[in-house]
């Protein structure tokens, strides 16, 4: 079995008057590039030959010593598109579901969201929303351009209605005394436009809130975690970063915290009564930041030799291994490793998934059941977050594989 090591070309210049398109500044450091890479890692393909030629895109990141975002300056949103192909729903995993359902059953109790109107924007297929509304007696309104219908209950609660396109100034028709933004705005190329538009649609509403919730940056740049670095993320957002954005755009920050194990970060907020918000102790160490993004091109390079090493290892030991995770952690791992024979299938427990393909490299996504025949010798696991589940859900088919965390 052939392992190649994929070495990606990347440069660390500090480009003068390159514009930080969070904050307008011009006061970027570049610092890290990956070229040749899927500009859609978690669309997957009907066919193995449609996955190899997927479109490819240049990820080249720098940090804003000003507002402190991380963002691809190579970014084209042109490269991209989000449409049904694009599944990235967790909901059929237990863990997440057990998470998503506890942050419902909060966010409910603490905003008293009782016979309201909800939005939420980039709602997937609206599992969540129609959890909240279920809750809480709500009307949901849900946008989002990839929602596939059937896949949840949108007579939950006083009932969902789903508009298929972007949230934009198109839609200001819409009120609502709570919006939801859960992993979307890592995605938005103009994020200061999109929150003055959301406080626009909320002004007339004073007690309406926000609850948004991303990636952690931190957890990336800090705690190594390099295939969460994709080129659909054209930013990256610590909490200071991710307060200073929306007290700028005129909400007030009342809360930013750090959840399911370090990987979220959530924001509250309200709509301020003047044009700047207000920012509390929320605003961060950007000299934090700036130290821990200077040495991620050196974290990503020990890493990609570390599992260059153990693929090779297992490949020389004549293992059967797959990878458990068809999401964009998965995604990244495999196009680092080009020609990867030693890793032929791709496991996830959303059954939207099982019979296509993954993006740059083409393994089969299956089902976990698909195991008991494959007799794997190792699973790769590619979010340690479900390493429990994962194990049980071995335990219950009756195989023992080695589990590691990638």
């Amino acid at each position: 079995m052939n392992v190649e090591l994929h070495v990606p070309a990347r440069e660390t210049p500090n480009v003068a008057g390159t514009v930080c398109p969070a904050c307008g500044g011009v006061d970027l450091e570049i610092f890290f590039r990956l070229a040749d890479l899927p500009t859609n890692c978690i669309a997957l393909s009907k066919t193995r030959e449609a996955a190899l030629n997927v479109a490819k895109g240049t990820i080249e990141l720098g940090f804003c010593r000003h507002c402190g975002v991380v963002t691809n300056v190579a970014f084209d949103p042109s490269k991209l598109g989000y449409d049904p192909s694009y599944d990235n729903s967790l909901h059929f995993s237990p863990s997440f579901q057990k998470y998503a359902d506890g942050l419902a059953v909060q966010l409910v109790r603490q905003y008293n969201l009782r016979g309201k109107s909800i939005i939420e924007v980039g709602c997937g297929n609206a599992e969540f929303l129609s959890l909240i509304c279920g809750l809480g007696g709500n009307r949901g309104i849900g946008f989002d351009p990839a929602f596939i219908p059937g896949r949840a209950d949108l007579t939950a609660g006083q009932g969902i209605t789903i508009v298929r396109d972007y949230y934009s100034e198109r839609h200001a028709e819409y009120k609502a005394d709570f919006v939801i933004c859960r992993h979307v705005l890592e995605h938005v190329p103009t994020p200061q436009e999109f929150l003055r538009t959301m406080r626009g649609v909320l002004a007339d509403n004073h007690h309406a809130a926000i609850f948004f919730e991303i990636p952690d940056a931190s957890f990336v740049f800090q705690n190594k975690g390099i295939w969460d670095v994709i080129y659909e993320h054209c930013f990256y957002y610590s909490a200071g970063a991710f307060a200073r954005l929306f007290s700028t755009c005129g909400f007030d920050v009342q809360n930013v915290s750090s959840t399911f194990n370090g990987q979220y970060l959530c924001l509250e907020g309200r709509v301020s009564s003047n044009e700047t918000g207000t920012l509390g102790d929320k605003g961060g160490n950007l000299n934090s930041m700036r130290e821990d993004v200077r040495k991620f091109a050196d974290d990503y390079d020990s890493s990609l030799h570390y599992w260059d090493g153990v693929l090779r290892h297992l490949s020389e030991e004549g293992k059967r291994v797959v990878l458990w995770g068809a999401g964009a952690k998965g995604a990244m791992f495999l196009n680092a490793f080009r020609n990867a024979g030693l890793l032929e299938y791709v496991v996830d427990v959303n059954p939207h998934k099982h019979g296509l393909y993954i993006p740059g490299t083409g393994q089969q996504v299956v089902s976990p059941e698909f195991l008991t025949q494959y007799c794997p010798n190792a699973i790769l696991i590619a979010n340690p977050n479900y390493r429990d589940e994962i194990s049980r859900q071995l335990s219950a088919l009756g195989i023992m594989p080695d589990l590691v965390s990638i």
